[in-house]
C-alpha cells in the first residue's frame, strides 16, 4: 500500500499528495487487543514496537508469530507458551547517558533534506533510532507514538541493543511519549519540539535525559546532565 495518494484540490485545476490513512485492528492470543490508524509500512514493526512499549511482552523472543491479513488491515499475534505476561523489572536507565551535541547533527541534516512521506504531504511524523554519530533506522507515520513503536520494532527485529540508543522524535514529548522511551530501555530522547510538564517530571524521575534540538543545532537541556 502507498503511504500518499494524490487527491485534486477542490475549486482549482491542481492536486497534491496526501498522507494514506489506514486502519488495523490486531488480535494477541485470538482476543482483540490493538487497533491502529496508522500508515501501512512496517505493520509487524508497529506490532511489535508497541507491545513492548506497552509493557506487553520483555522482547521478540515472547511473540511466536504475527501475521498480517486481509490487505494490512487485520493482525494476528500468537505469543510463545511460557510466556509469562509483562515483569515488574525495571527497563530505564539508572543512570544519565553522557552524550554529544554533534550526535544530532547527522539527524538534523537529514530532516533539512526532508523525510520522504513528510516531503510529499506534510502530514506525519519521523522519529529516528541513532547510536552516538551513527543514525540507524527512521520510520514516519501520521502518529507520533507509532513512528517511535516503529523503530523501537525495527530495533526488536534486528538484534539492537536499545540501552546503546537514543531515540529523535520530530513530535512533543509529553508524559506517554516518555514512558514508551522509558520502557523502550534508551537512556535520551530527543525532539524538535518541547516537552509538556508532566514530561519533564517523569523524565526526572526515570534518569532519561531529554533534549530539545533546534534546527541550527543549538538545543534545550530538560533533564540529565550537560
Amino acid at each position: 500500500m502507498p503511504a500518499s495518494v494524490v487527491l485534486p484540490v477542490q475549486g482549482t485545476k491542481e492536486s497534491a499528495a496526501v498522507a494514506y490513512e489506514h486502519e488495523m485492528t490486531v488480535t494477541v492470543d485470538g482476543q482483540p487487543s490493538m487497533h491502529f490508524v496508522c500508515t501501512p509500512q512496517y505493520p509487524d514493526e508497529l506490532i511489535m514496537g508497541r507491545m513492548f512499549t506497552d509493557g506487553m511482552i520483555d522482547g521478540i523472543d515472547d511473540i511466536a508469530d504475527i501475521t498480517i491479513s486481509g490487505k494490512g488491515l487485520e493482525a494476528a499475534v500468537t505469543l510463545r507458551k511460557n510466556h509469562a505476561g509483562r515483569t515488574d523489572r525495571k527497563r530505564g536507565n539508572t543512570n544519565p547517558v553522557k552524550w554529544e551535541p554533534s550526535w544530532f547533527e547527522e539527524i538534523l541534516k537529514r530532516m533539512e533534506e526532508g523525510e520522504p512521506v513528510f516531503l510529499e504531504t506534510h502530514a506525519v511524523h519521523a522519529c529516528y533510532l541513532a547510536g552516538k554519530d551513527e543514525v540507524i533506522c527512521c520510520r514516519e507515520d501520521i502518529g507520533r507514538h507509532n513512528a517511535m513503536d516503529k523503530v523501537v520494532g525495527y530495533a526488536l527485529k534486528n538484534g539492537i541493543n536499545l540501552s546503546e540508543c537514543f531515540l529523535f522524535t520530530t513530535g512533543r514529548m509529553p508524559s506517554d511519549m516518555v514512558k514508551k522511551a522509558v520502557n523502550a530501555g534508551v537512556s535520551l530522547l530527543a525532539s524538535k519540539t518541547f516537552p509538556t510538564q508532566s514530561g519533564v517530571e517523569l523524565a526526572k524521575k526515570e534518569n532519561l535525559t531529554m533534549v530539545t534540538v533546534r534546527r541550527d543545532g543549538t538545543f534545550l537541556l530538560w533533564t540529565g546532565k550537560e
